[in-house]
């Protein structure tokens, strides 16, 4: 029925055409998806063992750590930056 819709305007426009109680229902989906905390996820999918929730991000410090010890590196954009010519 909405077909493919760029901005809001359109989307709000197109909301503004369907019959009131269809319009409480989006609504009322909407209000319940944004307290589920995950915004833009349909039901019923299958969002993966992590429940659909951004993976963790590895410790690259600690990895580091754990490979080098407590070596102190230097930032090799900095040291290329260095030796090039402008």
């Amino acid at each position: 029925m909405f077909g493919h819709m760029n901005s809001v305007w359109e989307i709000e426009t197109a909301l503004r055409q369907l019959p009131p109680r269809e319009r409480l229902e989006i609504a009322r989906w909407l209000l319940d998806d944004l307290q589920d905390g995950a915004p833009g996820q349909a039901q019923g999918e299958d969002s993966g063992d992590n429940g659909g929730r951004t993976p963790p991000l590895p410790d690259y410090s600690a990895r580091r750590r754990r490979i080098f010890g407590n070596k102190i590196l230097p930032n090799m954009v900095l040291v290329a930056r260095a030796e090039e010519r402008f």
